[in-house]
């Protein structure tokens, strides 16, 4: 089973934004029929482009993929991806702030550095 520090690296290694996360939520309600890139947008109440960036991001992450009818649907690659993926959802779900923070820390890995100089006590 993994642990906490797994599914952390696994949102780390296969995220790119919290939309992609709300992307995963919004497929995983509909797990058989799937959602269209205009479907996702009025759902998520987001922007075609984040849907479209989310729909790459899962499919490179071996975690989504598009039906012939040009549907989005969850369609792990495996079934170590489909636990994590779901676990991923699930940690997100208990603690988006530190979801959020650990997609903004693998992103600016620099300026995190230069931060931790300045604590005087590491969480």
């Amino acid at each position: 089973m993994a642990t906490e520090d797994d599914i952390e690296q696994f949102i780390c290694d296969s995220f790119s934004s919290i939309w992609d996360l709300e992307l995963l939520a919004a497929v995983l309600g509909m797990p058989d029929e799937g959602l269209t890139a205009r479907e996702l947008v009025d759902r998520m109440r987001a922007s075609e482009l984040v849907v479209e960036q989310g729909i790459a991001s899962l499919v490179a992450a071996g975690i989504g993929g598009m039906d012939r009818e040009g549907r989005f649907q969850f369609r792990p690659v495996n079934e170590d991806v489909e636990k994590n993926a779901r676990r991923a959802h699930e940690f997100y779900q208990r603690f988006p702030g530190r979801a959020r923070r650990l997609m903004i820390a693998r992103q600016s890995p620099g300026l995190n550095a230069f931060a931790d100089a300045f604590r005087l006590g590491k969480d």
